[in-house]
């Protein structure tokens, strides 16, 4: 039973789908191709299945168009962004054709995000701990959080970033003990807090 047709698009080009019982739709030409599918002619016959078939590869493209308008903003983890797909109501399959589309074109990289997040996170004076703590709750596990960190920061970044925290916290308080306490909640070590402090005394 027919129940839409085809009408072709130039620019860009692709084929909308026209049904009476549903509003219209578009898919690049490229994504039919990518599905194994024909660049349809006009008045192309749809029938219940194909609609169907047609209707989720138009998911599926505009799933990866939010994803790549949110990663145009910023790295991404993988789970953040399926998370913030779910919010938009896709379904899981457009999600997770959209998430293995965006990784094997590498605009979605959970070590270029790790890179991203902890390069920013120590500008804003945060150490170690503190930082995998605020990954793991993006999705990315404990160990790969660490291999990117050990390979990116070095120690004096760290001091850096300890003695950045540190100055704020000396115009609130005097007390050694409050202020190690205050650094070690914002992730350093104590070996890091210990070099800070020297540092900023000397």
């Amino acid at each position: 039973m027919v129940i839409a047709t085809i009408e072709r698009r130039g620019f860009p080009e692709g084929i909308n789908v026209l049904s009476k019982g549903n509003s219209p739709f578009f898919i690049p030409k490229s994504i039919l191709i990518e599905f194994n599918l024909p660049f349809y002619e006009d008045d192309y016959e749809v029938d219940e299945f194909l609609f169907n078939q047609l209707k989720h590869i138009n998911e599926c493209y505009l799933c990866r168009k939010k994803g790549l308008d949110l990663l145009a903003r910023r790295e991404h983890s993988k789970y953040e962004l399926n998370m913030k797909l779910k919010q938009r109501k896709f379904s899981s399959s457009a999600i997770n054709n959209t998430i293995e589309y965006l990784i094997n074109k590498k605009f979605l990289s959970e070590q270029r995000f790790c890179e991203s997040f902890i390069n920013a996170r120590l500008k804003k004076g945060e150490g170690r701990y503190l930082i995998f703590q605020k990954l793991q709750q993006k999705g990315v596990s404990l160990s790969f959080s660490q291999s990117i960190y050990d390979e990116i920061v070095e120690m004096d970044d760290e001091i850096n970033a300890c003695i950045k925290s540190l100055v704020k916290i000396k115009n609130k308080f005097s007390d050694v003990e409050i202020i190690k306490n205050k650094l070690s909640k914002k992730g350093f070590s104590y070996q890091i807090i210990k070099e800070a402090l020297e540092e900023k005394d000397s």
